[in-house]
């Protein structure tokens, strides 16, 4: 995608009928500029990559922030029920790219908090929920994976059920399993940015599971 991504592009993306397979607007718009500031990073060497996370999740987190100020968005989606004390959705393994977790490791050894962090992760048993997760709240919410950013469920009684295996709440309708697609293509499209310019070079940037990664 060349043209900038603005309120009209979103609304197309949101309100346009989508095949079986069929791309996103937003997925595009994330992947593209992404990937473009990832291949210019692989050029400076392995620490440029590196680095160059943080400038992927501060795009990341730009886009979805205009899009969800988009009128398109705040009048055509239903609200989520994420908040912080919810941590349902921290109750699941989740993936991320091996570059993604060497920033986040070089991240701990650097932050005022991150020696108690690295003690907590010497100690995981290999369970859940998630070693990161600490009252309830993301320890490094700043940092944590595209894949966790994108997860924007309808009914936090769905998380609690379908990840944290506990018996939801008996109260209204069932659980719904509905999640906002915009995020999810935000920051998905993100992560094959982050890695095409690698596999591209003919360098491995697999994904894997990220605590015990």
């Amino acid at each position: 995608m060349t043209s900038p991504f603005d309120a009209a592009a979103a609304l197309n993306a949101m309100t346009s009928a989508k095949s079986g397979g069929g791309t996103s607007p937003i997925r595009d718009a994330s992947f593209e500029a992404v990937r473009t500031l990832t291949g210019a990073a692989l050029r400076k060497g392995p620490d440029a990559v590196i680095a160059a996370v943080a400038d992927a999740q501060a795009y990341a987190e730009g886009l979805w922030s205009s899009v969800r100020a988009t009128p398109a968005f705040a009048l055509g989606t239903r609200p989520a029920g994420c908040a912080k004390g919810c941590g349902w959705c921290c109750h699941q393994r989740v993936g991320a790219t091996v570059t993604e977790v060497l920033y986040i490791a070089r991240s701990l050894r650097h932050r005022p908090d991150g020696a108690p962090l690295v003690e907590r992760l010497k100690s995981w048993n290999s369970g859940r929920p998630c070693v990161f997760l600490v009252d309830n709240a993301c320890a490094i919410y700043d940092v944590r994976p595209f894949k966790c950013r994108g997860l924007y469920h309808m009914d936090a009684r769905w998380c609690m059920g379908a990840y944290a295996k506990l018996d939801a709440p008996l109260f209204g309708p069932p659980p719904s399993p509905d999640h906002q697609m915009p995020p999810k293509d935000v920051f998905d499209g993100a992560v094959f940015g982050l890695a095409h310019p690698l596999h591209m070079a003919g360098h491995d940037c697999p994904g894997v599971d990220f605590v015990p990664a």
